[in-house]
């Protein structure tokens, strides 16, 4: 009998495969019509930097990272993208040589609890919808911790994270096991926030309660969650 870890990456795997097969980067009709708002806010935040280290976790075919690229087009910089699909990988090759960007993307295949952030290392670290997919709510902390410790003095975590995830079956309204390793009440969520970044810089934080289609192996599900979005600097 597979366990619940595994069963949730196999349908994880399947649902961004299909989605990196059937739409391009940038193209509309699928969520990798355009980047994080979010993320382009807070590059203007950056405009007097020399250089840039930045890492972007779950990084998929480039849909944040490559846009970050294109901004500090005329200065050094260097992105690792970390994401547990070789096709991932893949695709983000292409999209970075497509958007002229190659050379500053690093592509690395590995599961984010894998993934060692070296510290004072990063000016920016991006995890946007990814931490919810560590293996358990310790390997979630642990990974904030390392966040926490891998940027450098003045600069910024940007996170986006699901918490209070529900599913059902849109055919049948049966409820169904969340697809998130990782799944914490919302208010557990920003407790744990609060207390890794104490004395942080905010710059936001917010909650929006969100209910979307989502395609699943064995057919639409209906996702409601709390999209919580937290950007501070070190």
């Amino acid at each position: 009998m597979m366990d619940r870890l595994s069963q949730i990456r196999q349908a994880e795997a399947a649902s961004h495969r299909d989605a990196y097969a059937s739409h391009e980067l940038f193209a509309p009709g699928s969520w990798l019509a355009k980047p994080v708002k979010t993320v382009l806010d807070l590059l203007p935040l950056f405009g007097g930097y020399d250089a840039l280290q930045a890492l972007d976790l779950g990084c998929g075919v480039g849909r944040n990272c490559i846009p970050v690229a294109r901004f500090f087009r005329g200065v050094p910089c260097r992105i690792q993208c970390v994401d547990i699909l070789d096709q991932a990988i893949e695709k983000l090759n292409e999209n970075a040589r497509r958007y002229d960007v190659a050379q500053a993307i690093q592509g690395v295949v590995s599961s984010i609890d894998e993934y060692e952030i070296q510290a004072d290392r990063f000016d920016l670290i991006m995890a946007i919808s990814a931490l919810e997919h560590t293996d358990s709510e310790a390997a979630f902390i642990r990974k904030l911790e390392q966040i926490r410790d891998g940027l450098r003095r003045g600069g910024i975590a940007c996170l986006i994270v699901n918490a209070n995830v529900r599913e059902l079956d849109k055919a049948t309204a049966r409820e169904l096991m969340p697809q998130f390793e990782v799944n914490l009440q919302t208010g557990e969520l920003q407790n744990i926030l609060g207390r890794v970044f104490t004395d942080w810089e905010p710059i936001k934080h917010t909650v929006a309660h969100q209910k979307y289609e989502i395609p699943r192996e064995k057919g639409a599900a209906l996702l409601e969650t709390d999209v919580v979005t937290f950007v501070a600097r070190k």
